[in-house]
């Protein structure tokens, strides 16, 4: 103790280098077992047996950001979704949904409140089947005779809703949307899992006809595949061959488009964490040396003491 008191820095320093490492070591700990969680729910929410089909390869990037060679690739069409459907034993559904233009910025709004830069999409009844993240909360979903009939009607999504209508009861009320009006059918639930993405909804859905009607330059046709139970592989598989084949992919050439499932998506923020994960495994081993350099000080000098004391 006399010892710890004559230099109370070299202490200080020790045991603050102990507690860095230590902490640190918890805190990778806690991390990864929290970002496990995540993971385990992303693949829940995202659907154990769907892919998302685009044009666009799936990576951290936007529409904005891709590479000219993907911003100059033909869009998916229509024909896709139902060659996939009919050619693919080991897929059990598909539903596309249609995108405006991604350089346009869209707006819902009432008297009470407005949203801007909305999630927009023009669907297919059978997204809420496929969809795992589209559950309808109040109302009814998008029906067969809306799109046949290019109906103005849309779902709002969960955290859009309570803006345009504060009081509540949104169902059977009217929106604008870029100065059209839409009759609210339905509220769908916000999404989960997401990587605390959720509380970002700004889903707009109306019926894909009718944004085909509104919008005839919206062109970017993205596909929800869902498979067979355990068969999510074959399906990938099997929608890959059929796309090369209609998108004229040359034998051994790179694909023209992406199919992406919950464990691709979930393997790109992987290595992001890995080397999150190995920078605080440096940390803290900096911190256990930095301590470890101090107590074999402290005892250095102890000894040194000692020998001095007793004349050896």
């Amino acid at each position: 103790m006399d010892t710890l008191r004559t230099h109370k820095m070299r202490s200080a320093l020790t045991v603050f280098g102990v507690v860095l490492g230590v902490g640190v070591i918890m805190l990778v700990a806690a991390l990864i077992t929290g970002f496990d969680y995540n993971i385990q729910e992303q693949i829940r929410q995202f659907g154990a047996d769907t892919a998302f089909i685009s044009k666009w390869t799936q990576g951290m990037h936007g529409a904005g950001d891709a590479p000219l060679e993907e911003r100059l690739r033909k869009p998916l069409v229509l024909d896709d979704e139902r060659a996939i459907l009919n050619s693919c034993p080991a897929v059990k559904d598909v539903t596309a949904f249609l995108t405006p233009p991604w350089m346009q910025t869209h707006s819902v709004r009432t008297k009470a409140g407005e949203v801007q830069a909305i999630d927009f999409r023009g669907v297919q009844p059978n997204f809420g089947q496929v969809y795992a993240n589209a559950s309808t909360l109040e109302g009814r979903f998008i029906s067969e005779g809306d799109d046949l009939h290019k109906e103005k009607v849309v779902m709002l999504g969960e955290n859009v809703a309570p803006v345009l209508f504060p009081e509540g009861h949104a169902v059977g009320q009217d929106v604008m949307i870029d100065g059209a009006d839409f009759l609210v059918i339905g509220v769908v639930e916000k999404p989960k899992g997401g990587f605390g993405m959720g509380d970002e909804d700004r889903r707009i859905l109306i019926p894909l006809s009718t944004m085909k009607k509104l919008y005839p330059s919206a062109d970017e046709v993205s596909m929800r595949m869902q498979a067979y139970a355990g068969l999510l592989d074959q399906a990938v598989d099997q929608a890959r061959e059929v796309l090369e084949r209609r998108r004229g992919v040359p034998f051994g050439g790179k694909d023209n488009f992406s199919i992406s499932t919950a464990e691709q998506q979930v393997s790109e923020f992987h290595k992001i964490m890995l080397m999150v994960y190995l920078a605080m495994i440096v940390l803290s081993a900096v911190g256990l040396l930095i301590g470890g350099v101090g107590v074999m000080n402290i005892m250095l000098v102890s000894v040194t003491e000692r020998t001095r004391e007793i004349g050896v």
